[in-house]
């Protein structure tokens, strides 16, 4: 395997425009990506710890959509796996008040917020993540 020159993001989301959007952004930033649809991971077909083990990425963009509890519940299960405990985690979502009144507080990096939030709004926290914000 070529070794990377840039950080690699993960990026998890059940809505292929989104996923390119966001894959758009990062990639023009000068950040390699790798995705996944969610349902991919939910139903099986992906094994999530499998491809984080295999990726590595640095960060890891993952959306958490409606039911929020169902699928906080499946995030917080697969976290508590060894290669998935000690990544840094930015969340998506269009509902944040919905979302932490489901689930709580969270210890994740972030939760970008909006309908829709924009892939710049991404961008912007995958650089706070890895603690190399860009200049405006």
């Amino acid at each position: 395997m070529t070794p990377r020159t840039s950080p690699l993001v993960a990026i998890f989301n059940s809505r292929d425009e989104v996923i390119e959007a966001i894959r758009s952004a990062l990639e023009n930033d000068g950040f390699e990506t790798v995705t996944a649809r969610l349902a991919e991971i939910q139903n099986g077909t992906l094994d999530l710890v499998a491809f984080i083990k295999v990726h590595d990425p640095d960060v890891i963009v993952y959306d958490l959509p409606r039911p929020y509890e169902n699928h906080w519940n499946f995030l917080r299960l697969m976290k508590e796996t060894t290669s998935l405990k000690d990544r840094l985690w930015i969340l998506t979502t269009t509902d944040k008040e919905a979302l932490e009144a489901a689930v709580g507080a969270s210890d994740v990096v972030e939760i970008i917020v909006g309908q829709p939030y924009g892939a710049d709004d991404v961008v912007e926290a995958v650089h706070a993540a890895l603690g190399s914000l860009a200049p405006e």
